[in-house]
């Protein structure tokens, strides 16, 4: 029984894919962010270049706390400015995902109660 005591991680991805994915806001705040995107590279001295962070910001925030970032590693880019830039990229891709994925899991919890509203 050795797979029973190893845990089982992706079927937890797969609940978080399909909550960031499964409705209407989940998917619209997902647009709204994968739009924000072009804008911070087209526009990087635009009060608009911050969009990216601030539609993520509960979590992106913890990279003020963590030594990597775009401003971690300062000169004429290295290795070590660019796995900074990838990592804090990939964070901020994993912030917005956790972040629809808690939008999908609210719709679903106000559906839910409207439902039980309706038949109480």
């Amino acid at each position: 029984m050795p797979n029973a005591a190893r845990p089982r991680r992706l079927p937890r991805l797969r609940r978080l894919l399909a909550l960031a994915t499964d409705n209407w806001p989940a998917r619209g705040y997902l647009t709204v962010f994968a739009a924000s995107l072009p804008v911070a590279f087209l526009l990087p001295d635009s009060a608009y270049a911050m969009a990216p962070v601030l539609l993520t910001e509960p979590l992106s925030l913890a990279g003020i706390v963590l030594p990597v970032g775009p401003g971690t590693v300062e000169g004429n880019g290295g290795p070590a400015e660019t796995a900074a830039l990838v990592l804090s990229a990939a964070w901020l891709l994993v912030c917005a995902l956790v972040n629809a994925a808690v939008v999908g899991a609210l719709a679903h919890h106000v559906r839910d109660v409207r439902a039980a509203e309706r038949h109480a």
